[in-house]
Formats: C-alpha cells, structure tokens, sequence
C-alpha cells in the first residue's frame, strides 16, 4: 500500500487527514487481526515535543473509540526508551559496567562536565574566543547533540568546524604570525573532540546518560546492529509521523529502514513550519522520503489573515523601497517612546476590548521574539492588575526564586555539619519569617543579629533571651522562636537529608494548606533531591558533599519548576515568545506582536545553536559565511511571519517602541511594515 505524504501550512487540516489514514488502517487491517489491539501497537507515532504527543495519542484514543492503543513518543524519549530497553545489548558490544543507565538533568549534565573538563577549562586549552566558560561547556554538549541527530560521530567535528567555520586568517598567507593562528584554531577545534570524547567515555564508565550520549548510542550502535534491526522489524510495521519538518535526520533514518523494511507511513509537513531548524531539525533531509510517497497537497486555511495578506507581507518585509501600499485594515499598531509605556499600551488596548466585550481574553496572544524577565513580569502584573487572567507559555521560574525552598536550605544548614559558610544573617531572618507566621521581618532581623552564631563547622541559634532586650520581641514571636529552636535541636545529622527535608515541609508547610503553586515548588524541590542524592551515589561522593553541592545547585538558580496550577481559567491571554508559540499550535482571533521594530525578528537568538547549519545533511561542505548566515535569517522570518499570519484570524497589533530597554534607536527588518499600518490609541480599538 502507498505512503502518505501530507503538506501544507498551519491549520490547513494536515493532523486531521492522518488520523483519518489511521482509521482506515483500523478499518481495514487491525480490525481483521486476532487481537486487534496488539496489531495497533505496531504502529509508531513520532511527533515533535511531549505536549504534542499527548495531544495526538488523545485524538487517536477519540477517532477510535479507544480500541486501537498505538506506541507514541517525541524521537528523544524513543530514543532513550530504546537505549535502555537495550541496554544489556550495548553493554555486551561496548564491554560497559554491568550497571542500570541513570539519565542525567541538564543542570546536572552542565555541573559534570564542568568538573570532566575543569583541567582543560583552567588552563585554556579548551577554549573559544569571546565565550565564558558556563556558555562554552553548554556549546560543546549541544555540539555533542547536533552531531549526534545528525548521525555523525564527534571525530568528525574538528572538520566540520574547521570547514565550516568562517575565521578573518589568511590561511594561505606566507606570514608566520598567521600560520601560527591557523593552526591554533584547529588545535581548539581538535581539543574540543579530545574533550567530547573524554566526556562521553565519563559517562559510559558510570552508566550516565544525557540526550547527546543517548542519540549518540542510538545512532552508531544501536541503529545499525542487526540484533536490533531484527526486533526493530517485528515490533513496528506502520510509522506516522507529525510535522516531519521539526524532526532531527537521525529520526529520518529510523524511519528510512522501517520503510525499507515493508513498513507503511503517513507524514506531514509543514513549509512554514521548521522552528526547530537550528535545534536539530533537518527538514530537507526529510524531503527524501517524500519521493517515496502519494504526495497530498492541502490548500491554506481560508478564514486567517494568512490567506489574506500573507504575501504583500512579505514583500514589503523583503523590498520596501518599492512598495506603496494602503494600510491594512485588519494590521494596526501601538506606539510609544519607552518600552515601559509601551507595555502599559498594550495593556489598556487589550483592557477596553476585553471590557467592551469585542474580544474575550482567551482571544488574544502577546507574542514576542524575545521575553526578558522585565517584560515577563511588567505585562504579567498589569494584566492581573486588570484582573485579566494571563497564561505564559512554559513559564519556568529557579526553585531558588521560592521563600519556601529558601528557608529549607537555611534549615539544613543548622542541622548538618560543616555548612556554616553557606549561610548568613540575611538567610536565618528570612528563614524566621517564612517558617513561623508569628515572627515578621523587624523581629527576625533583632534574632539573626543577637541570637544567631556564625561557625564554619556548626552555626546555630541561641535562645531568644540571649538578647538583653528580649521582651521587645513579643510573647508569640518569642514562642514561635523557641518551637522552633527546639524543633531544630531535635533533629539528628544522621537521618538522610531527604527524610529531614521531607519532614521539614510536614511541620512547617503541610498545616498552612499551601497554594497549588508553592506545592508543585516543594514537589520539585523533593523530586531533585531524590534524583541528586541517586547521582551522587552513583559518582561514589560523600554524602556531605552532596549536601553542599544540592544547596549551592538550587541557590544558583539552574533547577527550575512551573509555578502555574494545571488547570488555569480558560479565558487568559496568552504570553510568548515566537518559538514558545509555534511550537505549541496556537491560534488567536487577536494577536499582538511585542517588540516589531526589535532586530530580534531577524535572528535566530536561543531558537539557533552554534554550528547547527553545518551538521545538516544538506551542507555542502563551503564556509558559513555572514551572508549564509542572514540568507538563513531572512528565510527563517519568511517562514514565521507565515506562519505566525495563518494563526491569527482576525486583527493583528504591531507594537513597538522607539527605544529599546538599553535606549538605542530600533530600526527592526518589520518597520516598513509598521509604518503602513494604522496606529491607534486606547480610545480607538
């Protein structure tokens, strides 16, 4: 039977059209077999991202009835999923430790190979111009990553980059001094596949894994292993993937030898799509199997501004000088000097449409190529304010950033030995205020300034009448002190510190009936506990220095959770970034794009990683020259300003500011666009 090969732009039906394929499936073939249900299993589901996944498998569930369950993942968790599932195999074939794979956080990936490569790092042999070290060693795992969706082995980077990279030294100059440079940037990309190298071979000797170590397995040992490929064959006879375009060339050729191995596919692909291009994707790779395929082109969406305007769009955005247009009717834009005001604009705008019931709230998106934390929380309070419900899109906020897990860390400080250096007077006053409702701040700083001693090895509290003027603390901030000293005097250094923070939430936290938010925080807070101290056994530490090192992670900042409770009110205006937003499917009646005159509508920013057009499989081998790289860009912002157009339905706002937060001139690629559309004020909407 035919694969399927399903094109077209955003909500122009393509999800639709393979379930419908997947029904027929059911239909004619599932339903036929002697269990039906394990027929469907067979039938592997990729799409890009876990929410997207979720959504898929409940489509299927509803299309039938729930009888025909499929096996559905993103290609990561596929991966990982295999790798383990197989790992005895790869065990065997690497002659690795006998031992269970532990799979490594990001925070933790970036702390470990910070410490593989500390020799490296402080003697400047692994190096790059203008790069600190943080940023470096998360260049090199992402590099690690990029080779390994890429199917190439990280030998091979020092001459990817070497080709790839374009330097301002005449490599073929007869003067020493540049010859000498030349051969330091190869030694530095030599140095940096020695550093890889040394990272994964770390890893495996402990049974790490990370997402790069991972695909790293799955491509070059796992893959191509005829063992696997044999259970490979019989486990999955049918493949469906969703939004082709946003998947890595590993992915690909998975997929390549199911097909050649008489397995049937449906795909689609989206042309505007590719927001993961420079993450991994490799939509043009992908493009090969559509040879393979009944090619079903579906039209645009016709009740979008897409449809309407979508092209003078772009070729205003792509030659300005020759266009003299109306304005739209349907694109306007809001105006100010300041990007503060500009935010308090935006605001009002979406206030009175809300108030005079043109638009509901759920109705509307704010998106922005960029959301720095000014901006994340200047449009978030004033839209509370208005007591307009807001929705960010994968808001992720430092577990540090809690008072709650704050003052845990406090705690643990006065119970177990050796941690006086990591906390101070500051951090016992706050600690005093949040674990006991009695004590305010003005108290709790008298305590931390007359009853706390500081000690390297045991700092501790000393009874509230250790203060000569005690009696101006009060009787039940004086009570709630001492419980509190004695609660602390209690406590034994032996117990896990697991079971001590576990118990810390039940006496303090547990009565006061927190909100869902800081719940989930504390539940995070637990749930990387538990995983630091499973690594930290595994790395063979001492469980001090686990201690030391879990307060001074979370202090910094890198451990994160979703502070918003599951089921927010449906009517919120949502916040996002571009990427945040396309990745998630949305569509608005109304959308405002923050920052249109920004240059960040041109540039890639944290949606491109370093070198990642140089290991797609389509890279000719040339130099990525600046001009490569702002052909690139303009590509990328024909495709999401498409994109972003076939998600909107009726109106679209332009705002922008003519400063920018570090009060330069912004003179965006979408000003000429700005300039043709009407602008308004509050009063008119």
């Amino acid at each position: 039977m035919a694969n399927f090969w399903i094109e077209g732009g955003s909500r122009s039906g393509k999800t639709e059209r393979m379930i419908q394929q997947f029904c027929h499936w059911a239909e004619t073939e599932f339903a036929q077999q002697i269990n039906p249900q394990a027929a469907s299993q067979k039938v592997l589901v990729l799409a890009v991202d876990s929410r997207q996944r979720q959504n898929l498998s409940d489509r299927l569930i509803l299309a039938t009835h729930g009888k025909y369950p499929v096996t559905a993942a993103t290609p990561l968790s596929f991966f990982r999923d295999e790798v383990r599932l197989f790992w005895t195999l790869l065990v065997q074939k690497l002659d690795l430790k006998a031992q269970f794979p532990l799979l490594l956080r990001v925070e933790n990936e970036q702390e470990l190979a910070d410490q593989v490569w500390k020799s490296r790092l402080e003697t400047g042999t692994l190096r790059m111009e203008g790069v600190g070290r943080e940023r470096l060693v998360r260049r090199l795992l992402d590099l690690f990553l990029l080779a390994a969706y890429a199917g190439r082995d990280i030998d091979e980077i020092p001459t990817i980059l070497n080709a790839g990279i374009e330097t301002n030294l005449l490599v073929n100059s007869d003067d020493a001094e540049s010859r000498v440079e030349t051969s330091d940037i190869l030694e530095q990309w030599q140095e940096i596949s020695e550093a890889l190298q040394e990272w994964r071979k770390y890893c495996w000797e402990r049974g790490l894994l990370t997402y790069g170590i991972i695909t790293d397995l799955f491509a070059h040992h796992l893959l191509p292993n005829p063992q696997y490929q044999r259970k490979l064959k019989q486990r999955f006879g049918y493949v469906m993937i969703d939004r082709a375009d946003e998947m890595p060339a590993i992915a690909c050729d998975l997929i390549k030898f199911l097909l050649k191995n008489d397995a049937q596919g449906i795909f689609t692909f989206n042309p505007d799509g590719s927001a993961r291009l420079g993450l991994g994707a490799d939509p043009d790779y992908w493009q090969e199997i559509k040879a393979e395929c009944e090619v079903i082109k579906l039209s645009h969406s016709q009740n979008t501004l897409g449809y309407e305007i979508a092209e003078s769009v772009l070729s205003i955005v792509n030659e300005p000088i020759l266009q003299f247009m109306e304005p739209y009717e349907t694109v306007r834009s809001i105006e100010s000097v300041s990007r503060a005001k500009l935010f308090r604009n935006v605001v009002d705008m979406i206030a009175l449409a809300i108030a005079s019931g043109e638009v509901k709230a759920s109705d509307i998106a704010i998106i922005a190529p960029g959301l720095d934390n000014i901006a994340n929380y200047a449009i978030a309070e004033i839209l509370r304010k208005k007591e307009i419900n807001i929705l960010p899109l994968n808001d992720q906020r430092p577990l540090s950033h809690s008072a709650q897990v704050r003052s845990l860390l406090t705690l643990i400080t006065l119970v177990y030995p050796n941690l006086g250096k990591l906390v101070s007077r500051d951090h016992i006053a706050e600690m005093l205020v949040v674990l006991t409702e009695a004590i305010d701040p003005v108290r709790a700083g008298m305590l931390a300034d007359y009853c706390f001693v500081p000690h390297p090895e045991n700092p501790h509290l000393l009874a509230a009448e250790t203060y000569n003027q005690w009696n101006r603390l009060g009787y039940e901030a004086t009570q709630a002190y001492t419980k509190l000293c004695q609660w602390i005097e209690q406590q034994s250094p032996k117990d896990a510190p697991l079971l001590f923070i576990d118990r810390a939430i039940q006496s303090f936290f547990k009565p006061r009936k927190l909100s869902y938010e800081h719940t989930a925080t504390l539940q995070a807070l637990i749930e990387t506990a538990q995983y630091y101290w499973q690594l930290g056994y595994r790395l063979d530490l001492e469980e001090s220095i686990i201690l030391e090192n879990f307060i001074q992670l979370i202090r910094q900042g890198t451990v994160t959770a979703n502070p918003y409770a599951p089921n927010l009110p449906e009517d919120s205006v949502v916040l996002a970034t571009i990427f945040q937003y396309r990745m998630a499917r949305l569509s608005h009646r109304w959308q405002f794009w923050l920052d249109a005159s920004s240059d960040l509508w041109l540039q890639g920013g944290s949606a491109a990683l370093f070198a990642a057009p140089l290991f797609l499989k389509g890279w000719n081998g040339e130099k990525w020259t600046v001009e490569s790289q702002n052909q690139a860009d303009m590509q990328r912002l024909q495709r999401l300003l498409r994109d972003l157009l076939d998600r909107t339905d009726e109106r679209l706002y332009l705002c922008h500011s003519e400063l920018s937060t570090n009060g330069q001139i912004q003179n965006g690629v979408l000003l000429p666009l700005i300039e043709i559309s009407s602008t308004v004020g509050v009063e008119a909407i």
